[in-house]
């Protein structure tokens, strides 16, 4: 830990409430294998195999905590959706975005990046209070952030137990989080210049991904997909709303 020690990186707006928590900096219940992939993040350059448990640290008081479980609630249920092929109800993109974003923030403390690019007040290794704000809910992602689908348009599912979360920085900022979850490969866009976000393949993205997906244009907020059961190897669809 650097000066963020035992600090609430949701702090900005004066509002915390209770001790800061131990936040595990991926939702524990969202893999049950209790295994993630993560990489390119201070502690960790190259591909690490990371069990769950060991990814806690005290970086959210209590009330932001709780403020934050509605989103690990709906990326659960997002992420079982991508396991099974299809959905139920449409999984709620608002908040399963804010739930990327708010891991991204996680993973992200203490590193030697910026959280987003060119936001107000940025400051290496912390949120800025715009990312705080989205992270919160009380500011929408502005057009063109936010989550893009990497379409697998062969219909090959992940390994079920191989969840990634890397950072793709830009300098010393980071825009860009890739995450493969389930058999779902989907980028959180924080750059809110309107950019939209281009072929893998083409900013040098390599050894990562399949070609089949480096090479395919990302979906901004996809209505649906089709996904590979993996149990089953069946093909359904799985719906987002945004409304």
């Amino acid at each position: 830990m650097k000066n963020n020690k035992n600090k609430c990186w949701a702090a900005c707006f004066d509002d915390c409430e209770g001790e800061i928590t131990a936040e595990h900096l991926v939702s524990k219940s969202l893999f049950p294998d209790g295994i993630v992939f993560v990489e390119g993040f201070n502690w960790c350059e190259n591909i690490t195999k990371v069990g769950i448990n060991s990814l806690t640290r005290k970086i959210l008081c209590k009330k932001h905590n709780n403020d934050f479980s509605i989103l690990d609630s709906e990326a659960k249920y997002a992420i079982n959706c991508f396991a099974k092929g299809k959905t139920e109800r449409p999984i709620n993109g608002i908040l399963f975005e804010r739930w990327l974003l708010k891991t991204a923030v996680n993973l992200s403390i203490d590193s030697d990046y910026h959280i987003g690019i060119g936001f107000t007040d940025s400051r290496k290794g912390y949120p800025s209070p715009y990312a705080v704000a989205l992270a919160l809910g009380k500011q929408p992602l502005a057009y063109k952030m936010g989550m893009y689908l990497l379409e697998n348009k062969e219909g090959i599912p992940n390994n079920s137990t191989e969840q990634l979360i890397m950072p793709i920085n830009m300098n010393d900022e980071v825009g860009l989080f890739l995450f493969g979850l389930r058999g779902a490969n989907i980028l959180l866009s924080l750059n809110p210049n309107n950019y939209e976000v281009p072929k893998l393949s083409s900013i040098g993205l390599h050894g990562i991904l399949p070609v089949d997906v480096k090479d395919n244009k990302p979906v901004y907020r996809p209505k649906s997909f089709t996904n590979m059961n993996i149990e089953s190897g069946l093909i359904n669809s799985v719906d987002f709303s945004y409304t």
